[in-house]
């Protein structure tokens, strides 16, 4: 789409979409506008997030639209379904954070009953899409049979590369960890930003061990937005603004 005459234009504020609403999610899960702040200049530093926040090729709507489903969990319940069921055209690759999500939907502090309809409907979404899926040849074709156990660990170690460029986000990234670890006893939210940030370094070598996808860089740009979130979670014990 061509907006002002210029292509990334529309990406660019996806991207601006993103930061505000990693801003309002990290408040919303920390209750702290500091944590909020934090967690948005941790994320406009990063080189991965500004390589692709005008690419047109791959803009951030799927990480947006993502990151929108997990917030409209505490906000407005009925849109986290739909904004989920919305990122997966955006970018199939969103289908295997379902895990990640329900991980989230279970330590979250909303009801139960909220808890297991929105559980319910993403999963009828994804089986759904599953079994139209599965009827397609084509994508069955392009599918990779065995798992490349080689293909997984280049996949695994190439993080290192992708992101030698955040140097903030190498530094800081097992400190993060440990922190986010001892903090988790008492904050069931520095426990979910560890098993998404976790998910989120998984997802791109198991997609490479098991089908012929390359590693691309663009599929770090969820990792660095929960290393914000997370960053902000940690220090959510700091004065609020």
């Amino acid at each position: 789409m061509i907006l002002f005459g210029n292509y990334a234009v529309v990406p660019f504020l996806a991207s601006i979409a993103l930061v505000i609403i990693v801003y309002f999610f990290t408040k919303q899960i920390t209750q702290k506008r500091f944590a909020g702040l934090v967690a948005v200049i941790i994320l406009i530093q990063s080189h991965v997030f500004l390589t692709f926040d005008t690419s047109v090729a791959y803009s951030n709507f799927w990480v947006l639209f993502y990151l929108l489903s997990l917030y409209f969990m505490y906000k407005v319940w009925p849109l986290s379904p739909v904004s989920f069921l919305v990122s997966i055209p955006a970018k199939a690759l969103t289908v295997t954070f379902l895990p990640m999500s329900i991980y989230f939907l279970l330590r979250s502090q909303i009801s139960k009953n909220k808890k297991m309809l929105i559980g319910g409907i993403i999963i009828a979404i994804v089986l759904i899409g599953a079994a139209v899926a599965s009827g397609r040849e084509d994508l069955l074709a392009a599918q990779q049979e065995s798992f490349i156990s080689d293909e997984f660990w280049i996949g695994f170690t190439s993080f290192a590369t992708q992101l030698r460029f955040d140097g903030l986000v190498i530094l800081f990234l097992v400190p993060l960890i440990v922190g986010l670890l001892l903090a988790s006893t008492k904050n069931k939210h520095a426990e979910s930003m560890m098993v998404l940030m976790g998910g989120m370094l998984l997802i791109a070598p198991l997609l490479t061990g098991f089908s012929d996808q390359t590693n691309q860089p663009y599929r770090f740009v969820p990792f660095v937005t929960f290393f914000a979130v997370g960053v902000g979670v940690l220090l959510s014990k700091a004065k609020s603004l």
